[in-house]
């Protein structure tokens, strides 16, 4: 059995060393998503239902590799620890593997079946590539931060520095299409090629810094491996955890449909389809949503630590679910104003989720050592990863195919603009399904048990079990 040390709180030198690496891990997230679907239909021709489709596929498998990844990290022992070798082979892979994403074939195969489509082909396996080295770094680095410290309100503290320095990688996500789409560049490919160049350097930095700077504050007793199937029994059997589960994966499902769908929306029907007035406009967006975010981090976590997180957190989706319901209002082209007004409410709620989800698996890590007698960190932040990728790549696909049932034609729109009709039916699509998966998502955490009272009794006992 493992247990953590008597202290309770982290410096914040761990803080901060720990908190960078939250920077990288957004970038690898975030850069495929933020370019993809707009690079893989303007420039490369692809349709959105087989772009969708080329960038979940290999989300589908990174959700795939991420228990056994988590599961390994686990079992490890050595000099270095559990965690950080990992990291550090995850780190390298994503950084050479990001500028890859762009240099796919320019062929006339761009309008062929899957099966003989090229550049389909080639970004299923660089995105397979990038999505196994992106495992080896995020699952062991989210299980790091679990094992900083087994107090209640103190591991809210530590998560929100992963947040606090990660959110400036969403910002520049952001702004990745509009400097991509500069005039600089000969064509949108190389300049996606060439913004992902340095966004690799800021990987490789940021995601070095919590493998060298940080210490792994467990002390691991001899503890026997746990095969993976039993690991993954244990795991699907704590209840608890399988409540956050499901909300987590209904409400990435619901929000994350926007990642294919709602660009294209924005640039045929609210901008004319215009693309750098879309960039201008998407960067400005995600600018403010990164502060409103630092704002949404204090909010939830301060009613986390006044109340408890099952609270703070059904009231971040309420602050998600009127603001998404907004949002098909202000898709409009006659008022893209409303937008700001619409990302106001949504950001409020929505940052100081992630921040919850965090904290309460490090909570559930508590509840399966007094029943399992292991620490299985690396496993809980897994089947979290999991349920993230999973729920993506479902999403990238989906999103592409609301676009494609509800009448987009790219063809089409490239000749005569998106119809007042089609644009109707995708808003109606995307909004109506982004607000229907949040209503599950609030009624499912009522659910949730672990309250501080239970936590912090779960502490007590594991203590004492030690002792």
């Amino acid at each position: 059995m493992a247990h953590c040390k008597s202290k309770h709180h982290v410096s914040l030198r761990t803080k901060l060393m720990w908190g960078v690496g939250g920077l990288a891990d957004n970038f690898m997230f975030n850069t495929m998503t933020a370019l993809g679907t707009m690079v893989y239909v303007n420039h490369f021709k692809l349709t959105p239902a087989l772009a969708g489709l080329a960038l979940g596929l290999p989300r589908i498998f990174d959700a795939i590799t991420d228990p056994l990844v988590g599961n390994m990290s686990d079992n490890s022992k050595s000099r270095f620890g559990r965690r950080r070798p990992y990291m550090f082979f995850g780190v390298l892979g994503c950084v050479l593997l990001l500028p890859l994403l762009w240099t796919l074939p320019m062929m006339e195969t761009a309008s062929n079946p899957w099966y003989s489509n090229v550049p389909f082909l080639y970004i299923v396996v660089m995105g397979s590539l990038l999505a196994l080295a992106y495992t080896f770094f995020v699952v062991p680095y989210t299980a790091l931060g679990f094992e900083l410290t087994p107090d209640y309100d103190e591991r809210t503290r530590v998560m929100r520095w992963r947040m606090y320095i990660g959110l400036f990688g969403s910002l520049a996500a952001g702004w990745l299409f509009r400097l991509a789409a500069d005039d600089y560049w000969p064509n949108l490919g190389a300049g996606a090629f060439w913004i992902t160049v340095w966004v690799a350097g800021i990987v490789l930095v940021s995601g070095m810094i919590p493998v060298f700077g940080c210490k792994e504050e467990l002390v691991i007793e001899k503890q026997e491996p746990i095969p993976f199937f039993e690991a993954v029994r244990y795991t699907l059997g704590n209840r608890p955890f399988v409540i956050l589960f499901i909300a987590y994966v209904t409400i990435i499902v619901a929000l994350f449909s926007a990642q294919s769908i709602q660009p294209l929306i924005l640039q045929h029907h609210v901008f004319g389809g215009n693309a750098i007035q879309l960039g201008n406009f998407h960067g400005t967006l995600m600018t403010m949503g990164m502060v409103l975010s630092y704002v949404s981090i204090f909010l939830i976590g301060w009613i986390s630590m006044r109340k408890s997180k099952r609270v703070a957190m059904i009231t971040g989706l309420s602050f998600a679910l009127v603001g998404t319901a907004l949002s098909f209002f202000a898709m409009d082209p006659r008022w893209p104003w409303m937008l700001y007004l619409t990302t106001f409410v949504t950001y409020l709620g929505l940052q100081g989720c992630w921040l919850m989800v965090d904290s309460m698996t490090a909570d559930v890590c508590d509840d399966d050592e007094l029943k399992s007698g292991r620490r299985r960190e690396g496993m809980f932040s897994a089947v979290k990863g999991f349920a993230l990728k999973a729920a993506q790549g479902l999403t990238f696909g989906l999103g592409g195919y609301m676009a494609t049932a509800a009448g987009y034609d790219p063809g089409v729109v490239a000749s005569s603009g998106l119809d007042e009709g089609t644009a109707f039916k995708m808003k109606a699509a995307l909004v109506g399904f982004q607000c229907i998966g949040l209503v599950v998502a609030i009624a499912v955490m009522w659910l949730y048990p672990i309250t501080r009272q239970r936590a912090e009794e779960t502490q007590r006992k594991l203590r004492g079990n030690a002792a």
